[in-house]
């Protein structure tokens, strides 16, 4: 077997039986743990990556003419193997938190992502009130490095990332078609259509009280004011608003028939005024039954913020209420912004969500999604996958979303940006078709940087090394 630039990769020396005994009697000693699953037993029994290959720089390339601009990374090793990654698109300070992680990542085995991903992933992120209102926090970098030690690892053995993480149950991706919020009525008919003529199956629109359209008057159809029982300034939707966000929603419904239809920016764009308790119950349950949602499903997304919950927010445990009151109306989904098994968990345990919707440029990388995933998964709750960076991170969540059982869709946030696909080869393109994309099969992400169209659309210089 040879890698991607020709090397020759040496298997392991260990035989079949003596490979199964060391595999039954590490199950054995850490099932009980809850340390592993049966997948990554078998990988801690083989040989762990090749034999001395360690991390030799980080690069960085900054692509522009997104919504936000989207720094990709590649770490070199000395084996002449490179791995891609990338930071949060909205995480404004990855450079630095590159720059700053460097020192500690270099002359690692990048073939042992977890103890790569342990060492830098309490940098400037963990939970706490101070950091609450960053969102997403900076954790874009801790992400990146993490990717690209997988797709390293999957370069060595020759394999694509998902079949180093478990069984693949889908061959090919489910999008959701995000849709930003539209001027007019004729304008959000035609980037309906647009995403129509796709061949998207489900969908997602943001719609926000403050938003141009369908215009809502503040002190007519809203109103903002101090709760009693809310940390932040509430909004209060009046009838008359609550009748023009259903109409809005209503020019959706009419186009895409019984097309699962998701919301988001609920409570305006980018706070840090959001619906109180009972504008939030009335909202959902207006939508239940609606024309806008019906039974066809979707879900209404973060309308509150993630950490006005039980177990982040004891004193102020909104997201909770708003979900005891919903009672399955219409399913409430969160996590964008998230980091870490460590959060991801504790809000799985708390029942105040339906969905999770990590995004693995923020929420720690490869791994840490997945696990998240599966854990929520064995709670009965499925998940969703939060995208909007270039097609690095795409691949990444297409990875991540070929093994997960009850999988619902990926975000793809720039479907009206016409030289998206341009940025990488190794994937069949376009890379939505008929509103899904192939899992790649390549090893590691199974994707190239295309320099030509990187450098067209390019911030600053080409993969240089981060000083």
């Amino acid at each position: 077997m040879r890698n991607t630039n020709g090397a020759r990769i040496r298997s392991s020396s260990m035989g079949r039986r003596e490979f199964l005994r060391t595999l039954g009697a590490t199950t054995a000693g850490a099932a009980g743990l809850g340390m592993m699953d049966p997948f990554g037993f078998a990988r801690a029994a083989i040989t762990p990556g090749e034999k001395g290959i360690y991390i030799t720089d980080v690069c960085t390339a900054t692509i522009t003419g997104l919504n936000s601009n989207c720094t990709i990374i590649r770490i070199d090793t000395n084996k002449g193997i490179s791995g891609y990654g990338e930071c949060r698109c909205e995480d404004t300070n990855s450079i630095s938190e590159l720059r700053a992680l460097k020192p500690t990542i270099l002359g690692m085995n990048p073939t042992q992502v977890d103890k790569v991903f342990a060492a830098i992933k309490n940098y400037g992120s963990p939970f706490s009130a101070s950091n609450q209102k960053l969102i997403p926090r900076n954790t874009g970098a801790m992400s990146a490095i993490e990717v690209a030690c997988w797709d390293i690892t999957g370069k060595v053995y020759n394999v694509p990332i998902w079949k180093l993480l478990g069984p693949k149950v889908r061959d090919s991706v489910r999008f959701y078609a995000d849709t930003p919020q539209q001027s007019s009525k004729s304008a959000l008919q035609s980037a309906i259509q647009a995403r129509l003529n796709m061949g998207l199956t489900w969908f997602k629109m943001d719609l926000a009280y403050n938003g141009a359209y369908p215009g809502l008057v503040n002190g007519t159809d809203y109103t903002t004011q101090s709760e009693s029982g809310h940390p932040y300034t509430c909004v209060t939707i009046k009838s008359s608003g609550m009748t023009k966000l259903l109409g809005y929603a209503g020019v959706y419904r009419s186009m895409i028939g019984t097309a699962p239809l998701s919301s988001d920016h609920d409570t305006g764009w980018n706070g840090p005024n959001y619906l109180d308790i009972n504008s939030a119950h009335l909202w959902t349950s207006q939508m239940y039954g609606s024309a806008y949602q019906g039974p066809y499903g979707g879900w209404m997304e973060d309308i509150v913020p993630w950490y006005y919950s039980s177990p982040f927010n004891s004193q102020y445990p909104i997201l909770d209420q708003i979900h005891s009151q919903n009672n399955g109306a219409i399913p409430l989904l969160t996590g964008e912004d998230m980091y870490s098994t460590d959060e991801f968990y504790a809000l799985i345990d708390s029942g105040a969500i339906d969905y999770i919707h990590p995004d693995q440029s923020s929420a720690g990388g490869i791994h840490q999604t997945r696990l998240a995933a599966m854990y929520a998964h064995s709670k009965g709750i499925k998940t969703a996958l939060h995208m909007s960076g270039s097609p690095f991170t795409l691949a990444a969540s297409l990875h991540i979303a070929a093994g997960i059982p009850d999988f619902l869709a990926l975000e793809h946030h720039y479907l009206d940006v016409s030289w998206y696909d341009s940025l990488v080869d190794g994937i069949p393109k376009p890379l939505v078709q008929n509103g899904y994309a192939a899992v790649p099969e390549g090893p590691g992400l199974g994707i190239r940087p295309n320099e030509t169209a990187i450098r067209a659309h390019l911030s600053g210089s080409y993969f240089a090394s981060l000083t």
